[in-house]
């Protein structure tokens, strides 16, 4: 009980108490002081590299295409306090050489560090991890591309035609231009299998193409899009032959031939059982326009009106050639009256200018070596023309000419001639 209140006494002393309180605080600032001043070491990381190009290289339009932000560390040493204080900011970490760049190609640059912050008791210990950068240089370019999607193979059934369409027929590039120019095709490289039964939607990966056909991963280079939506419709098909109408032939007359002869196409069923007899008419040939050589002829047509909803499969859909060789066959010319056909019980007619035509004809040699001009009619039909004749005055009309060979001249034909002017006046 004395010692108690012996302690007891003393610690109520103000004075007493504030002398244990230096105390303590001193004791506490020695040992705190002491440790700031240890020598430590530390190592700052993810500090941005700084690289700028020369003048002249920015002049000639180059740049740095970089797939990452390039970072470093260093280690650095110094009191405690300090270098725990430390951040990316209060050191700058640069690349030299860049002096030598002067060119599309990729660099390698070492890196070196210093001091940039206010802090400047501390010491950079080590190189810079890493001791250099890569970088790649060249210039900017953009280029817009078509989208391949010749290289998709779609599987479907037999009777079936597959139509591809995509969200996007063309990607837009940019970046390094000796790295786009390496592009040859931008494709979709994929095998799909259609059933033929319901459009498909899929989403397809694009694949950059070289030259060469191998696959190129794109780097310094960025691509607004990567994948395409991919719709597959499909439907029946079926193959037809073409054929030509033809005008004013003879007998025995040489084939016309078509190239192609004949096409595949694709559209609603309902529309294609309406093609009778596998056939589809393209157009018209007229022997009245042909003389005796070897004639090629382009067609460029369309399906009829009944197949709307079709489509031709083929590279050149609208375009066929006739060939036809009359080259065998002979000529002469023949001179003729034209008379003029009317109702004569109405109107009278009377041929405006010359009553002769001189007729070119072709046909076998040993024929035409016997025809004469009463061995051909040449008529200047009005009745065909009513609807331009006038009861009360003449009219002068244009008049084609329709011209007849004899039955025994059926293996020829006659070249096309030009109409006549016929008067034609009302009976009073």
């Amino acid at each position: 009980m004395k010692r108690n209140s012996i302690l007891t006494r003393i610690f109520s002393h103000n004075i007493v108490l504030l002398i244990l309180s230096f105390l303590l605080a001193f004791v506490a600032w020695f040992i705190i002081n002491a440790n700031s001043q240890t020598e430590t070491n530390v190592t700052i990381s993810n500090i941005p590299v700084q690289i700028s190009l020369p003048d002249t290289a920015v002049e000639k339009g180059f740049q740095i295409f970089n797939d990452t932000e390039y970072t470093a560390s260093v280690e650095v040493s110094g009191n405690r306090v300090t270098v725990g204080s430390l951040t990316p900011s209060d050191i700058t970490v640069t690349a030299n050489q860049v002096s030598t760049i002067d060119h599309s190609d990729e660099y390698i640059l070492p890196l070196s560090a210093k001091k940039t912050g206010v802090k400047s008791n501390y010491n950079i210990m080590s190189s810079v991890n890493p001791s250099s950068v890569t970088v790649f240089v060249d210039k900017f370019k953009e280029k817009d591309m078509p989208i391949d999607k010749q290289q998709m193979t779609v599987v479907i059934d037999e009777g079936y035609y597959s139509e591809v369409s995509m969200s996007n027929d063309t990607v837009h590039l940019e970046g390094a231009a000796s790295k786009i120019d390496e592009i040859e095709t931008v494709a979709i490289v994929d095998t799909i299998n259609a059933d033929g039964s319901a459009p498909m939607t899929l989403q397809e990966t694009l694949v950059f193409l070289d030259k060469n056909g191998n696959s190129i991963d794109l780097h310094y280079v960025t691509s607004d899009i990567k994948t395409v939506e991919v719709t597959v419709t499909s439907q029946p098909k079926k193959d037809v032959n073409l054929m030509l109408t033809v005008l004013n032939a003879p007998k025995n007359a040489p084939d016309v031939e078509l190239s192609p002869s004949a096409i595949s196409i694709y559209g609603p069923a309902d529309q294609l059982n309406k093609i009778r007899n596998n056939r589809i008419t393209i157009g018209t040939l007229d022997f009245s326009q042909l003389s005796n050589k070897k004639h090629e002829f382009p067609y460029d047509f369309s399906l009829p009106d009944e197949l709307k909803d079709c489509h031709i499969i083929s590279e050149n859909e609208d375009s066929v050639t006739a060939t036809i060789d009359l080259s065998g066959y002979g000529v002469t010319t023949i001179t003729d009256e034209i008379k003029a056909r009317v109702d004569t019980t109405k109107y009278t007619a009377e041929i405006a200018s010359t009553s002769t035509v001189k007729l070119t004809v072709y046909g076998p040699e040993e024929l035409l070596s016997e025809i004469t001009d009463s061995d051909i009619t040449v008529i200047a039909d009005v009745t065909k023309m009513t609807d331009q004749l006038d009861t009360e005055k003449t009219v002068s009309l244009n008049v084609p000419l329709t011209i007849t060979l004899g039955s025994a001249y059926g293996e020829c034909w006659v070249y096309q001639t030009d109409p006549v002017n016929v008067n034609v006046t009302p009976k009073s």
